[in-house]
């Protein structure tokens, strides 16, 4: 039996993403949740992933406390390009995926703010097909993922500091597909898994910034987010399909496991720290640790899998060459770099699903109030060629829009 793996996924893209997207075409994508996406609005994913570093101009909705230091209603969008190159050591199949990966609001008021945003949680989108000898044919594809739909309030209690709370909504729907046939037989069967999900978690977080002999400072931020509870309908089918002159008919349909149950969001935690000049540059350190030891799922899974605790070193920063020169828009350039590696969540055949990557990007100044184009270029590694896993090296490209302006501030005319 010869097995080869057909990445034949293209780009979807959704200027409204009402819906989880197919935004991943990574085979490890079929287990538990999916593929978890990158959380951070680009402006933060440039600087090699960071989470914890807030400003004046940048909603930054991994941050409930984020909103309280907003000078200005931030609405944030953006779109994402990646570039897969899968290898299993003996073939590599390239592919691409162009999604939204999210759209968000913040607005302050006073001391006190708020934010509300919607992102793709986690995605699956594969195709992975075996030739078998005697003229058989098997193939496995995957769809769906899990939405998040997300609410903050932060206020200032003192000088320097600010506390937030959010609550995050997960919905959405993962499918998979086994699909087995012969070319002498003019009828297939077809295996539909399918969850629906719903549930919620609590996020806390706090940040504190206050100088650093004369111009500099130093900030830190930690965010919590509590374990949950979320609600999987399971239901497995099995169907008998005629496809004679290649039009497919369902002659027979039998439901082989349906059920309701529950399953953990795992708590996750993060602790950064930094310094830097305010509006000149700025470097950072973070530690974050997912407690995925807890979560099973027997529905999206296989005997050699399984899932751990996650955990993710980072280190990135910015630097603008000087930013109160108007005449001059090159110096206003604020330029991004960075690098992380994760502790994977996922185990396969007792091996750690892990990944390196490094970060480029730049915020580019456009319009009134501040307002930015913020653009992130990455390189990630993932996974293992050992044990007949799967190498994934990953380019992204992502472009983010920062727009900012004032609402409920009065104009004073003098």
């Amino acid at each position: 039996m010869k097995n080869i793996i057909h990445m034949l996924l293209l780009a979807v893209f959704a200027s409204m993403p009402l819906h989880a997207q197919d935004a991943s075409l990574s085979p490890y994508s079929y287990f538990g949740y999916g593929d978890i996406m990158d959380p951070q609005g680009v402006d933060m994913a440039a600087m090699g992933h960071l989470t914890f570093y807030t400003d004046t101009i940048h909603y930054n909705f991994l941050m409930p406390s984020s909103t309280a230091t907003l000078k200005y209603v931030n609405y944030a969008v953006a779109a994402s390009f990646n570039r897969y190159k899968l290898s299993d050591g003996n073939n590599s199949h390239k592919g691409s995926a162009f999604f939204t990966p999210y759209i968000a609001l913040g607005v302050p008021f006073g001391k006190a703010g708020a934010g509300i945003g919607f992102r793709p949680y986690s995605t699956s989108g594969y195709l992975i097909r075996t030739d078998e000898e005697g003229g058989t044919a098997a193939a496995k594809t995957g769809e769906g993922g899990v939405n998040n739909f997300f609410f903050q309030a932060a206020y200032r209690p003192l000088k320097g500091l600010a506390v937030g709370v959010g609550y995050d909504y997960y919905f959405g729907n993962k499918v998979a597909r086994f699909i087995r046939g012969r070319d002498s037989v003019m009828s297939i069967t077809k295996q539909i898994d399918e969850s629906v999900f719903s549930g919620g978690t609590f996020r806390f977080s706090t940040h504190y910034s206050a100088p650093l002999y004369k111009k500099y400072f130093w900030t830190a931020g930690f965010m919590y987010r509590f374990q949950g509870r979320i609600q999987s309908a399971d239901v497995s089918t099995i169907q008998l399909v005629d496809n004679t002159y290649g039009v497919q008919r369902i002659v027979k349909e039998v439901t082989l496991h349906q059920d309701t149950v529950s399953l953990v969001m795992p708590a996750k935690l993060s602790l950064g720290w930094g310094m830097g000049e305010r509006g000149k540059w700025f470097v950072g350190v973070e530690y974050e640790k997912s407690f995925f030891g807890a979560y099973t799922n027997t529905f999206f899974s296989t005997p050699a899998s399984r899932f751990q605790d996650g955990s993710a070193f980072k280190v990135g920063g910015f630097w603008n060459p000087d930013h109160r020169v108007y005449s001059k828009y090159w110096k206003r350039i604020t330029y991004k770099m960075g690098f992380f590696t994760r502790k994977g969540i996922l185990v396969l055949n007792d091996h750690s699903i892990d990944q390196f990557g490094t970060t480029f990007g730049m915020s580019l100044p456009m319009g009134r109030f501040l307002s930015n184009v913020n653009v992130d270029v990455e390189y990630v590694n993932r996974g293992t060629l050992a044990a007949g896993l799967i190498k994934e090296n990953i380019w992204k490209i992502k472009i983010g829009f920062s727009f900012n302006d004032k609402w409920f501030i009065k104009n004073k005319i003098k």
